[in-house]
């Protein structure tokens, strides 16, 4: 076989440094005209390739392994522990972007505002809370969400952000309300 390049390294390197999404045309086209072989590339050693081309992303996540297995194959995938207001911000968007696709509509790219997102917030903060402060903080959860790769912030508005559908992936809907009563529970804890 030699020293060749695999027709598509483009899309496994990519998949190795996060997700894919359909508007970057070259590793999309790739990932989708090769998904078979690269499936298999890395199925070999336990990693899915999770690819929803209707929606427009695709991702590696970690194959569930027996106790047994795990002791001879690290975990490649990193799970990310995310603090209670990033999840919370990341439950809201999910709620927005489960509301926008029922409204239906020509658009499947769901646009918000930063003071939007901080008035989604402000109606889970415990009474009394000092509101000028969190919401200060809000700007710092903002940005880990466009760091994870949640929202991407619009180049002609630094305060317009696109919600990423792979929070559809990330956040189940039949999680959601478990995740919202834990949030609820954590809020009357620190209220």
């Amino acid at each position: 076989m030699g020293n060749e390049t695999l027709p598509y390294a483009l899309a496994v390197i990519r998949l190795l440094q996060g997700v894919i999404y359909y508007d970057e045309k070259a590793t999309w086209d790739c990932l989708i005209q090769y998904q078979r072989d690269i499936k298999q590339h890395f199925s070999g050693i336990g990693i899915e390739v999770f690819i929803q081309e209707n929606e427009g992303y695709a991702f590696l996540r970690q194959k569930d392994s027996s106790p047994s297995e795990e002791e001879h194959i690290p975990h490649l995938i990193e799970r990310r522990q995310l603090s209670y207001r990033v999840t919370l911000l990341s439950v809201l968007l999910f709620e927005k972007l489960i509301e926008f696709d029922m409204k239906g509509g020509d658009s499947t790219r769901l646009f918000i505002n930063r003071e939007e997102i901080k008035e989604s917030v402000r109606l889970f903060l415990p009474d009394g809370t000092d509101e000028v402060k969190i919401t200060d903080k809000i700007d710092t959860d903002i940005a880990k969400l466009v760091e994870i790769g949640f929202l991407r912030k619009l180049s002609a508005n630094p305060n317009q952000f696109e919600v990423r559908r792979i929070l559809k992936a990330k956040i189940s809907a039949e999680g959601l309300q478990e995740i919202k009563e834990k949030l609820r529970e954590h809020a009357k804890l620190i209220g």
